[in-house]
């Protein structure tokens, strides 16, 4: 099972593109085979919307904290390091502009040699929609046209799609990205719909902060909705990542037994220590970052 690392770049006093970097160099010399930049591009003092993977429905961020763009944040990372992979952990597809995020998507995994991997959700936050003038009602169908559009414009010479939030014809998009056809695309959420969506459109599907038992129950489902579309796991990656707490190392061992193929731990690392930070944390990982 492979380990990654998910961090947040907000661009605060001693947390920007140096931050961004040695953190992404660090986890490369220490073994860690990806690292994953979260994505956000609203935040509100009050809202109403409820997060699902926090037992108070908030999201616990500081006011006036935010995100850099989550593939700048990549991109800056890949001008340093060689080998790690680079993922978003998610971005809410349903909010961009398929053309131009499938352009920004390729010039990061060519730029990057081929090291991008695209995880997407459909979003939770009906505000962050609103402000961005992106209805949130069928937010899930827009996402399945967009990452569709996507893919049609990273794979045919000229590209055409054609649905309900999407229309273009003969669309010449070079280059294409490094990777063939292209980046792998890991669809997150543990709803049944969601697990439906990574089973369509997914070359994987990526999970967040589940236990066992929780995690078991989504595998399951996702193993019935790949057979529906004549597709297995052959090939399909799972992944799944949760914010570091003391004992989640131990278990590992199931998670990996459950069919997991990458774990990412959420990291809040200093600006000034994070190298010791991700020391400590790969001596406590121990042979896990040789597996």
């Amino acid at each position: 099972m492979d380990i990654g690392l998910v961090y947040i770049v907000d661009g605060r006093p001693g947390r920007g593109l140096e931050f961004a970097q040695s953190c992404a160099v660090e986890a490369e010399k220490l073994g860690y085979q990806s690292i994953w930049a979260p994505d956000h591009v609203a935040f509100f003092d009050e809202y109403s919307s409820r997060y699902p993977h926090s037992d108070t429905g908030k999201f616990k961020f500081l006011p006036n904290q935010g995100h850099i763009d989550d593939l700048q944040v990549l991109l800056a990372a890949a001008m340093v390091t060689s080998t790690i992979r680079l993922g978003t952990s998610v971005e809410v597809v349903a909010m961009r502009n398929p053309l131009t995020r499938a352009r920004e998507i390729a010039t990061l995994d060519q730029f990057s040699g081929g090291r991008f991997q695209y995880g997407v959700g459909v979003g939770w936050k009906a505000e962050e929609f609103s402000a961005a003038g992106v209805p949130f009602e069928r937010r899930g169908v827009r996402a399945d046209h967009h990452i569709e559009a996507m893919r049609a414009l990273w794979t045919q010479e000229r590209a055409s799609y054609h649905s309900e939030f999407v229309n273009f014809d003969d669309v010449i998009m070079f280059p294409k990205p490094a990777q063939t056809p292209h980046p792998p695309i890991l669809v997150g959420g543990v709803s049944r719909v969601a697990l439906r969506r990574a089973a369509r459109l997914g070359d994987g599907w990526y999970g967040w902060k589940l236990t066992h038992d929780e995690l078991a129950e989504c595998v399951s489902i996702l193993d019935e909705e790949l057979e529906k579309v004549g597709r297995s796991r052959e090939g399909f990656r799972v992944l799944l990542g949760a914010p570091h707490r003391e004992g989640l190392v131990d278990d590992l061992d199931r998670y990996a037994e459950l069919g997991v193929d990458e774990f990412m731990f959420g990291y809040s690392l200093s600006r000034e220590h994070h190298a010791e930070q991700l020391a400590q944390h790969a001596q406590d990982l121990g042979s896990w970052l040789g597996k």
